[in-house]
């Protein structure tokens, strides 16, 4: 089931890529992931793989993540693997104003229930992954507009 979001960001478009193109960063903005640890291949390129803690409905997980695009500073993708897969995409175009960052996600189910779900539901389940980018994005952009500019190349 796929659901995107997106919103602009007053910081150009390259200091936004090189933010979430740091997937360390991640904790600071997707709400339920933390620990973040490279494992394996060269740092926020193509073909590197992370590990993270996922949180969700109080039971803490662990992702695996790797890297599938990396073109700066436009178009950033990965493949996550756990209880939640997924396929994200994030486009970054640069507008007068800064960047416009939108976020797509392709989730997976992960047994025959979120499945279940995910046939039954699907409507429903597309808004709340909507919302949910929304929201995650607006952390992004409170965070990325409130940091110095050392802070967003960080």
């Amino acid at each position: 089931m796929q659901s995107s979001a997106s919103i602009d960001i007053a910081q150009p478009v390259q200091d936004v890529y090189a933010y979430i193109s740091s997937v360390e960063n991640m904790a600071n903005w997707v709400d339920g992931v933390s620990n973040v640890q490279h494992v394996s291949g060269e740092p926020d390129e193509e073909g590197a793989t992370y590990t993270s803690d996922y949180t969700y409905g109080g039971r803490t997980t662990e992702m695996t993540y790797e890297i599938t695009t990396a073109e700066p500073p436009n178009r950033f993708a990965m493949v996550g693997t756990g209880p939640f897969p997924f396929e994200g995409e994030l486009l970054l175009t640069a507008t007068p104003s800064g960047t416009r960052v939108t976020n797509t996600i392709e989730a997976g189910a992960d047994g025959r229930f979120t499945k279940a779900m995910f046939t039954v539901f699907r409507p429903v389940m597309r808004r709340m992954m909507a919302r949910q980018l929304g929201k995650e994005l607006a952390i992004l952009k409170r965070h990325l507009e409130s940091a110095s500019p050392s802070e967003v190349a960080a």
